[in-house]
């Protein structure tokens, strides 16, 4: 029976800790960018480091081992006593306490745990920010116990059987981590401040209400195979995490299927009819020599296909090769476009192009990095988009390495664009959620983008920045996969590191500037998207404890539920689900060959993991403030004696 009481502390201990996590992520106390409008400045950026990273990994594989080893306490005991204490102070059923805390293997709050201890002894900070960051751990550990708690005692309301009640406190505890540890990268980071931009979206009603009903489908349809899965492999609480886990993305895989089925039935592609309104396009270029020719060329034979009046305008940012006089031939040549090449003062890629930008007068821009090459039919495709929707301001193509491939690099990439530009992204503009139309091919508006003020100087991911800018004052993107823009791949892991350490940053930058939490979720790009993958990427580390904490689960309390053998096949069998699509992409578009290099995709995706991790550990941090309240009754400073 409840106790009213209880009950209502209970209610108010989960409030409070949700206002403990919720509060931060509006960002309303963090002064660290000292810019302002479309110029971001922050301090400088450490360099990536292989040893920093390295440190992280042994550090939480040492503490992973400690959790799970350590004898007196014993850490999964302890944590299970305080479940069963506090849900017999809820509810007097003894038999509910027993079953269900003795069935519950604290591997969420585990990983948590180990993750935010790791990250105080590794990161660069001082030490009040490493304290700090230790402080998020009994946080967690408490709204995990409420979590344990709530599911139980809505399981004996609703007359649920044990079976999947373990399984919804895994997925409340996921997204509470998820909270956690983006309450933490935004008390912890120096990060670029708020967008100023006002939220001028309208008309987000229906784009909400069709991704919410592809989610719910989408929960029903992986929800049920989860349930399937586990009543095959064993109800160990450990076997449901795995399969839990090794699901998730299916998760976003299915709702991409849905809304591509939505987009099949409800969207008519245009198609370019005799109206050919003149259009830019911009270049940024530094020491583009190698390819800055080929680029040139491309456009010119786009502008033929397109048939209308097509400008260039390259900004050279003070390159030190050849690139200048390259590409003044080249536009010397055309044939079909026209072109012209200025001079920047080596300022970086943001202001090289809103220097091309200020040379632009037709109504229509097209922004292309130096090192693309585009499709003939790029503006065939693109411009009937704009042409057809007044509300479209920005546009992209797929995105493909250029051919032939030489370097494994260059297949995985391959692999990886075509899923992400080729599926994910083209299904997810069906409800305006693109967060960003990178930089290799991106057409826009350019009265709103003069409103807007260019492009962002100062942080790094200017091209998810722009998108996500030109969204707040309303605009739509979409993602068309029919054209092709060829890009140059980093031929070796060296400069895949430098890349993806890049994003890493990029990402995480525009995720704090337009978060969700503090600048209100005006359609699917803000809710849905940006959290789900560039705020996901924060939590990836997360990932490497449950792992090992699963491990060594295995090892030191190894049973015919749960060893280590039985976890890796449920694991392999479980990311079947989301192999399948990806396999499908890759026939869809005819690549048969990628299908080879399937197997190196695995070592791919831990060194994106890696660098993505290297980037996490550059990051400033920021020195902890004591509140103004707080200071106030603090005594003051004593001063020397003679100063004034």
């Amino acid at each position: 029976m409840y106790r009213p009481t209880t009950i209502a502390l209970f209610a108010a201990d989960v409030a409070l800790l949700l206002l403990i996590i919720r509060l931060p992520l509006s960002r309303r106390f963090d002064d660290s960018d000292r810019g302002a409008g479309r110029i971001v400045t922050l301090p400088p950026i450490r360099r990536p480091s292989v040893a920093r990273a390295l440190a992280f990994l042994l550090v939480g594989a040492a503490v992973s081992v400690l959790i799970v080893a350590l004898r007196h306490p014993q850490l999964d005991q302890a944590y299970r006593a305080l479940v069963a204490d506090t849900l017999s102070a809820a509810d007097s059923d003894s038999r509910l306490t027993a079953m269900y805390a003795n069935s519950l293997p604290p591997l969420v709050p585990a990983a948590v745990v180990g993750y935010l201890v790791t990250m105080a002894l590794v990161l660069p900070a001082t030490i009040g920010r490493r304290l700090v960051i230790l402080a998020h751990a009994p946080v967690f550990v408490a709204m995990s116990v409420l979590t344990e708690v709530f599911t139980a005692l809505l399981g004996a309301a609703a007359g649920l059987p044990l079976g999947p009640v373990p399984l919804l406190a895994l997925v409340l505890q996921t997204t509470l981590g998820y909270l956690l540890v983006y309450r933490l990268a935004f008390t912890s980071y120096r990060l670029p401040g708020l967008t100023p931009l006002p939220n001028l979206r309208r008309g987000d009603w229906q784009d909400n209400l069709v991704l919410a009903c592809c989610l719910v489908a989408t929960l029903s349809l992986v929800g049920g195979l989860a349930l399937a899965l586990i009543e095959q492999v064993g109800d160990h609480p450990l076997a449901q995490f795995l399969v839990l886990a090794s699901l998730r993305f299916a998760v976003t895989d299915v709702t991409y299927a849905l809304l591509g089925l939505v987009r099949l039935c409800t969207t008519r592609r245009p198609r370019l009819g005799p109206e050919r309104p003149a259009l830019n396009v911009i270049i940024p270029a530094y020491n583009e020599a190698a390819g800055i020719e080929q680029l040139l060329r491309s456009i010119d034979r786009a502008a033929e296909a397109y048939g209308g009046p097509v400008h260039v305008v390259m900004c050279d940012d003070g390159s030190t090769d050849d690139t200048r006089a390259l590409a003044e031939a080249a536009v010397a040549g055309y044939r079909h476009a026209t072109g012209v090449v200025i001079q920047g003062a080596h300022a970086g890629k943001a202001k090289a192009l809103n220097l091309a930008l200020e040379r632009c007068t037709a109504d229509y821009v097209y922004r292309v990095d130096a090192d693309c090459a585009l499709d003939a039919d790029a503006f065939v495709h693109t411009m009937p988009i704009f042409l057809s929707d007044p509300r479209v301001g920005t546009v992209g193509l797929l995105t493909l390495p250029k051919e032939p491939y030489s370097t494994w690099i260059d297949r995985m990439r391959a692999m990886e664009q075509l899923f992400t530009y080729g599926y994910s992204l083209a299904c997810v503009s069906t409800v305006d959620g693109v967060p960003c139309i990178p930089g290799t091919f991106c057409g826009f508006r350019r009265a709103p983008v003069a409103e807007l003020g260019g492009f962002v100087h100062g942080m790094f991911g200017e091209d998810a920045e722009f998108t996500c800018a030109l969204a707040r004052l309303g605009w739509r993107a979409v993602l068309d996969p029919r054209g092709v823009s060829y890009e140059d791949v980093p031929a070796t892991v060296g400069q895949l590191r430098v890349q993806r350490f890049r994003w890493g940053l990029g990402n995480m930058m525009t995720f704090a500037r337009f978060t969700p939490f503090g600048q209100g979720a005006p359609g699917p790009r803000f809710w849905f998207q940006l959290p789900r993958a560039a705020g996901g990427k924060l939590v990836y580390p997360i990932h490497f404890f449950v792992l090992i904490l699963t491990v060594m689960y295995g090892v030191l309390h190894p049973g015919t539920q749960h060893n280590v053998a039985r976890f890796v096949v449920v694991f392999v069998l479980a990311q079947l689900p989301a192999l399948l699509p990806r396999l499908c992409v890759i026939l869809y578009y005819r690549r048969w060959r990628l299908l080879l290099w399937a197997p190196l995709f695995i070592a791919f995706a831990f060194l994106k993991r890696f660098f993505q991790l290297e980037s996490l550990l550059a990051c400033g941090t920021r020195p902890v403030r004591l509140p103004a309240a707080i200071r106030a009754l603090l005594p003051a400073p004593a001063r020397e004696p003679g100063t004034r």
